[in-house]
Formats: C-alpha cells, structure tokens, sequence
C-alpha cells in the first residue's frame, strides 16, 4: 500500500522536512506519481530507521549514508542466503551434506562456527 508523504509524516512521528530532506539526499527513495511521492512499506520502514538511528544511536549526516550503505548489504546478503538455502534444501542429500560440511569448515576458518 503506497502512502503519501503527510501519511507517512503521520505514522511515523518523523518531520515533514526531515522526510523531504532524507528524500532529496536520496536515504530514501519513494516512487512518483503525478508529481506526488508514493511510499511503499519498505521507505516507510527506512523512514523510521533513520530517525532511529540519529536518535537513539547518534548517527549524524556525515554518517547516515555509510550506515545505510552497509545495513543495505547486510540486507543484501541476508536474501542471498535465503535464496541460497531454499536452492540447497532442493539438492539430493549427500549433495545437501557435502555442501554443509563444506560451509562449516570455512565457518570455522572464519572464527564463526
């Protein structure tokens, strides 16, 4: 359900000059329609993040593009996996155990596992 930026004001408690601001940095990227924005669900939930993230973790300006950058590709990365383990649980078994065996080796090269 795509809101307009008073909606999304609204529900977000954020500012409408925070949000045009965020909009025109390009932090947050709404579609257009009728030369109006049109927020989705995920800008919506962008909006609130970056207010939480200048407000609760002191994130200034300079900052926000690299903080939103990496969080980006973790998000990235975590659909990859995804993907990733959907194609693996559709491999015959002894197929599906080499591969984890393998991934679980280099889990642990990595300190991870």
């Amino acid at each position: 359900m795509a809101r307009t930026l008073a909606q999304v004001v609204e529900v977000t408690q954020v500012a409408e000059a925070d949000v045009v601001a965020w909009v025109e940095q390009q932090w947050v990227l709404p579609g257009e329609e009728a030369g109006q924005w049109l927020f989705d669900e995920s800008d919506v939930a962008r909006v609130s993040l970056i207010q939480e993230l200048r407000r609760d973790m002191d994130v200034n300006d300079d900052a926000m593009p690299v903080v939103l950058k990496l969080l980006d590709q973790v998000y990235g990365l975590r659909a990859a996996l995804h993907e990733m383990q959907e194609a693996i649980q559709g491999l015959p078994d002894e197929q599906r155990q080499a591969l984890q065996d393998r991934v679980q080796e280099v889990l642990r090269r990595h300190g991870q596992g």
